[in-house]
């Protein structure tokens, strides 16, 4: 596992901040999808069987893991010319038990927190309310108290007003 760390396929996780179980993941995207859709079909592939509507039924799932962590790396942009409601100095995933939050930002000096939903799906404006209220109450069992919050929704597609969230500036 170290030599696979050291070369940069694997990595470990922990939440951004607070206390979560250590998870490890897949950081090459070849290698990922591999492990994923063929590795665990190897045998039905090599008998010819057609497992392209199987893959298909998964794919967006994958997809949209994949799509935070290209969000994750345009929010370090923004934040790299300052476009952003604050300058955060981390960012990754939070989660404790049965809740997660795709993205947390923090500047743990300044006590300020911008939490992000990615979604891979296209959202109109009654769902993106319903995912940023649901973010809130998931901010909430962080306990970041007396921080100043900020939300977000970031998704595929949708006719919003963008970015879309509580705190964040329209630019």
């Amino acid at each position: 596992m170290t030599v696979l760390e050291e070369m940069g396929y694997v990595g470990e996780e922990k939440p951004v901040i607070g206390k979560g179980r250590t998870i490890y993941k897949i950081n090459d995207k070849f290698f990922n999808f591999w492990f994923r859709f063929v590795y665990s079909r190897k045998s039905e592939i090599e008998m010819g069987f057609d497992t392209i509507e199987d893959i298909k039924s998964s794919f967006n799932e994958y997809v949209g893991l994949i799509f935070e962590d290209i969000v994750k790396q345009f929010l370090i942009r923004l934040n790299r010319v300052n476009r952003l409601p604050f300058r955060f100095t981390k960012i990754g995933r939070w989660w404790h038990k049965n809740e997660e939050i795709d993205l947390v930002a923090l500047n743990e000096k300044e006590k300020k927190a911008l939490f992000i939903e990615v979604k891979w799906k296209e959202l109109n404006e009654g769902k993106a309310e319903r995912i940023l209220k649901d973010l809130e109450r998931k901010a909430e069992l962080v306990n970041l108290e007396d921080w100043d919050k900020n939300y977000g929704v970031v998704a595929k597609h949708g006719e919003l007003p963008l970015p879309f969230g509580k705190g964040l500036p329209a630019r």
